[in-house]
Parts: C-alpha cells; structure tokens; sequence
C-alpha cells in the first residue's frame, strides 16, 4: 500500500529577493526607507546601515539615491491647488447707470449703503455706491480668466456697460484680495497654525486642520494697511494731476514778476537830470 508523499515547497528567502518594482526588503526599498527618513545620507553611510559591502555596493546605492530624488512619491504637490474664496475688487465707473441695474438681475440689498449684489455660476459680486466692486469666486482655480467672466457676466451682457474703452478700464482695474489654497498630501498631518505673518503679509499656514487633515492650507489676504496707503497714494497722484494747470500758472506768474521790467526812455531822462 503506496503513503500520500507530500513535497513541501522550499521557503524562500524573501531578504534576498530582488524586485525592480521595489517590493519589501529588496535593497532599493531598503535605501529608500533610510532616505525617507534622512535624505541627507550618502553611500557610505547608508551601505553602513544596511550592512553591505561598502566596495561591492557603493555605485549601486549611489545610483539609489539619485532615483530616490526623483521618484514621483517624494515630488511635490498638486501644481494646480484647490482654491476656496478666491476674492478681490474692481472699479466701475460712476457714469454706469445703478437705477437699472436691478432689471438687469442685480439686486438690492436691505442694508443701508445699498449695495448691489450679482450671483452666478461663478460667483458673486457686491457693487457699491463709491464704485468699488467686491467679488467672491467659487472654490476652483484662482485665476483672472474666471474673474474677468465673473464681471463681463454682471456688467457687459447685461448691457449696463456698452462701451469697449469703459469695460476694459473695469476689467484692468481687477485686483486680488486674497484666498484659501488648499496643498493635498499623501498622508495625515499633524496639526499646526502658523499665523505669526498674518498681520505684516496676509499669510497663515495650516497643517492637518479637521477640514483638509491631509492636506496644506494656504490663507493668504491683502494686508488692509497696504491697501490703504495704495489708496492714499492714488489719490495724492489725482489730486497732483488735476492741480498741474494752477502750478504751472503759478510758477509763470512768479517768473514773469522776477523778470526785470524794460527802462523807458522817460526813466532814462529823469537818471541823466
């Protein structure tokens, strides 16, 4: 009567498997753990650490570390970041018509300053008596193309501005005043708020927020004081334009007093007596 022979497979070492993918314990996600932890370890080092054979292996964890720094799990973040409340402002001049603004889809507002609001698919924008025109954009991409449709779609097809000339000076007088950018990561961060540059440059750096734990957020605004002085200084620029005429005649005045007046032929005389 024959015995059921069972043949075990041989174990395999997996230690000294191989893997160009980079399976577990082969020695380039060996060096790639060591180099995740301290990028700044070269070959001899690392061949220490492994312990490997510093003559045999040295050009080969070189090698390593040269992909390493070029692997795509160590590169950067999203080139394009997800942006929450990209906001600024624009100017519009006070030769367009508020009155008809609100059959144009514009509406008025409750509060005391009758501010006019705009809402669409892209955003919303706030247009006050001075002029000035806040405007909110939708999460997405912070860039001028959308904010340029935002303010054409509130003001050029709903025809309060018909005028090329005056819609481009609306358009050229964008500007923004800050955003949320959001920086995904791979893993979880651990929590940290670094606003210790809010109040000189607008900036505030978060880290593992319970809104986006995996990811960097980016608050950056346009610092109020800057803002101010900006305005003040546009108005100095105005009011020296529009004063140049009454400098200027007034320079010409006091040059044609210090120029000295033509003797007369009477004065002369009166000098020879």
């Amino acid at each position: 009567m024959s015995k059921n022979i069972t043949i075990k497979p041989k174990p395999s070492n997996s230690a000294d498997h191989y893997s160009k993918n980079g399976n577990v314990l082969s020695v380039r996600h060996r060096v790639f753990a060591q180099l995740n932890k301290n990028p700044l370890l070269t070959a001899k080092p690392l061949c220490k650490l492994l312990e490997l054979p510093f003559s045999q292996y040295a050009n080969y964890v070189g090698r390593l570390k040269n992909l390493w720094k070029h692997y795509h799990q160590n590169g950067l973040g999203l080139k394009c970041p997800i942006s929450h409340r990209v906001r600024g402002w624009c100017f519009v001049s006070k030769l367009v018509d508020r009155a008809v603004a609100v059959d144009a889809g514009w509406v008025l507002s409750r509060s005391r300053n009758r501010m006019l609001v705009w809402r669409d698919g892209l955003g919303r924008m706030e247009w006050f008596e001075t002029g000035r025109v806040n405007f909110i954009l939708r999460s997405g991409s912070a860039n001028m193309g959308r904010v340029k449709q935002l303010v054409c779609n509130g003001f050029s097809f709903t025809g309060l501005v018909s005028d090329n000339k005056l819609m481009m000076g609306v358009l050229d007088s964008i500007q923004f005043k800050g955003a949320h950018d959001v920086y995904a990561t791979a893993q979880r961060l651990p929590y940290m708020r670094i606003d210790k540059y809010a109040e000189s440059n607008g900036v505030v750096i978060k880290l593992g927020d319970r809104t986006h734990p995996h990811a960097v957020e980016v608050e950056f605004s346009y610092p109020d004081w800057m803002e101010r002085s900006e305005r003040a200084l546009e108005l100095s620029r105005k009011a020296i334009e529009e004063n140049s005429i009454l400098i200027q005649q007034f320079f010409e005045g006091v040059k044609e007093i210090m120029q000295p007046k033509p003797v007369s032929q009477q004065d002369v005389r009166r000098m020879i007596v």
